[in-house]
Formats: C-alpha cells, structure tokens, sequence
C-alpha cells in the first residue's frame, strides 16, 4: 500500500489515540490512591477499573486503526496493566486465615487493655460465669 498523506494522518491519529490509551489506563490507580479515603470506593475500585477498561478499550482501538509495533505494544501493556491490577486488588483484598475458636470451647488465655488501658486478664474471672468479650473497631 503505497504511503499516501491520508494513510499517514490515520497513523498519526492512532499513535495519538494509544498515547492516551496509555494515559488513562495509568490513571485507574493513581485515582484509586487519589480516593483510598472514601470506604466505599476503595472496597469497590469503581473509578480505577472504570479508567483502565477505558484505556484497554481505547488501546485495543489503536491496534485496530494503526498494526504498527509502537502501537501494538501501548495496547498489550493497557490489557496486561489491567490484568495486574485486577489481580493484585483481589489478591490484596483478601483476608488472611485466622484461627477461629469453634464455638462451645473455651477461649485461650490472654490479658488485653481494657478501656481505660489498664490490662485484664480472663484467668482473673475463671469460675465468675460467663465472660463476654467487646472489641472496639475505632479510636473514640
């Protein structure tokens, strides 16, 4: 195909198009750091996954409109980006295993501080009845 100024105006367009593909999938987590403060976007990542399928989708645009190598690789690093961070949210966001106390046992020894940071011990009410223990989540 011979080299014509409309083919080459395509090109510039679609080297554009994967400059910003590459620029919005980037800031899916910048945005998600941006917004750590707010509980319900941070458990859910809406506005970082929301940017990164944008910039995916736009990648994956310029690869269609432009096969040149620079362009290809811009699409393949917005896919996989996507893919790590997607991975690493999920991963992340998973809980440890804990080592839960069947319900009926007896619960293991401990002292803790109580409210007024004075520690307490459950051995000192062994044989009072039963114990219910409260953890606060939060500083008040």
């Amino acid at each position: 195909m011979p080299d014509t100024q409309d083919s080459r105006q395509n090109h510039g367009r679609a080297g554009g198009r994967a400059a910003v593909a590459l620029l919005v999938t980037l800031a899916g987590p910048v945005a998600y750091m941006l917004l750590l403060d707010n509980a319900r976007l941070r458990a859910s990542g809406a506005p970082a996954f929301g940017l990164m399928a944008t910039g995916a989708a736009l990648g994956l645009g310029a690869m269609w409109f432009d096969r040149r190598l620079r362009v290809r690789l811009a699409g393949v690093f917005n896919i996989l980006f996507l893919g790590a961070f997607t991975y690493a949210f999920f991963w992340m966001m998973a809980l440890p295993p804990s080592n839960v106390v069947a319900i009926g046992t007896s619960a293991p020894e401990f002292v803790l501080p109580d409210q007024d940071g004075k520690p307490v011990a459950l051995a000192d009410y062994k044989g009072a009845g039963p114990v219910l223990i409260v953890f606060y989540r939060g500083y008040w």
